[in-house]
C-alpha cells in the first residue's frame, strides 16, 4: 500500500517514521493473518502480540478493526495488480479479459485468501469501509473499460456505469463463493468467470460496444487457440512475477 493510502485514515497525518513503519507492520502481520486463517481466526489480540505493539497504540493508528481489515486486504490486491503488465490499452475490452484471467489464476492460488474476502463480501454485518474496498477490487479490471462506454454513450438506456461496476463485483465475488465451497473446479472457475462477465456485458452495452462484447464471447466460447493462449498468457504473467516472494503469498 503507498503512503498516500496509509496516510488517509484518522490519526496518521502526524507522526514519526517509527510510528510509521509500525503501521506498515501492522498491516503486512494482518495479511498473514487472512491468508492463512480467515477472519474467522482473526483477532485484536493476536495481531498486537505478531506485530509487537499494545493495542490502544493498534486503535491510535487505525482507528478500528474494520479499517485494518480493510486496508490489509486491499493493499495486497494493490500490490499484486499494480505489477501487471499488458499489451492492450488499458481501457479495452482485451486488457479487462486478460487481467481478470490473470487475477482469477492468481486467485487459485490462494484459496484461504479468497474464501475470507468473499465471506466478507456477502456478509450481512458487513462494515461500509470494506465493502468500499471489496467493491473497487472487484471491478477494477473493467472499470477502465467501462469508463470509456460511459464517455461514449455506448451502455444501454437505464444502465448506469457506477451500478454496473457493482453488477460485475457481484458476479465476480459470486463465482469466488462458488469456488470456495468446491461448486467449481479450477477451470471451472477461470471459464464461467468470464462467461458471466460478458453475458451481463451483452445486455448492458449498445453498438460498437456490444459488437465488441459480442465477438469476444465468441472467440472466447468457440476458439479453442484464442481460449488457450489468454490462459498461457496469464500463467507466463504470473510467472514472471514468481520471484518475488511478497507476491506469493498473502
Amino acid at each position: 500500500m503507498d503512503d498516500i493510502a496509509l496516510y488517509a485514515l484518522g490519526n496518521m497525518t502526524n507522526s514519526s517514521s517509527a510510528m510509521f513503519e509500525r503501521r506498515r507492520r501492522i498491516l503486512n502481520e494482518a495479511r498473514k493473518m487472512i491468508g492463512s486463517g480467515g477472519l474467522d481466526a482473526f483477532s485484536i489480540r493476536e495481531l498486537c502480540k505478531r506485530a509487537g505493539v499494545a493495542s490502544r497504540t493498534l486503535y491510535y493508528a487505525f482507528d478500528s478493526k474494520e479499517n485494518i481489515i480493510a486496508l490489509a486486504i486491499g493493499s495486497y490486491f494493490e500490490e499484486f495488480e499494480r505489477r501487471l503488465q499488458f499489451d492492450r490499452h488499458p481501457a479495452s475490452l482485451e486488457s479487462a479479459i486478460q487481467q481478470q484471467i490473470t487475477t482469477t489464476l492468481r486467485n487459485q492460488q490462494i484459496p484461504n485468501y479468497l474464501k475470507a474476502v468473499a465471506a466478507l463480501y456477502f456478509s450481512p454485518s458487513l462494515h461500509p469501509r470494506i465493502r468500499e474496498v471489496l467493491l473497487t477490487i472487484g471491478g477494477r479490471a473493467w472499470k477502465p473499460w467501462i469508463q470509456t462506454l460511459v464517455l461514449h454513450r455506448q451502455l444501454q438506456k437505464g444502465v448506469d456505469g457506477e451500478t454496473l461496476l457493482i453488477d460485475l463485483s457481484n458476479l465476480l465475488f459470486a463465482k469466488v463463493h462458488e469456488w470456495g465451497l468446491g461448486i467449481l473446479s479450477n477451470e471451472e472457475f477461470q471459464d464461467r468467470t468470464i462467461d458471466a462477465v460478458l453475458i451481463h456485458l451483452a445486455g448492458a452495452a449498445k453498438g460498437v460496444a456490444l459488437s465488441t462484447v459480442r465477438d469476444a464471447f465468441v472467440r472466447w466460447r468457440g476458439d479453442s487457440g484464442y481460449h488457450a493462449g489468454l490462459i498461457a498468457d496469464a500463467r507466463a504473467r504470473l510467472a514472471a512475477m514468481s520471484s518475488d516472494r511478497s507476491d506469493q503469498q498473502p
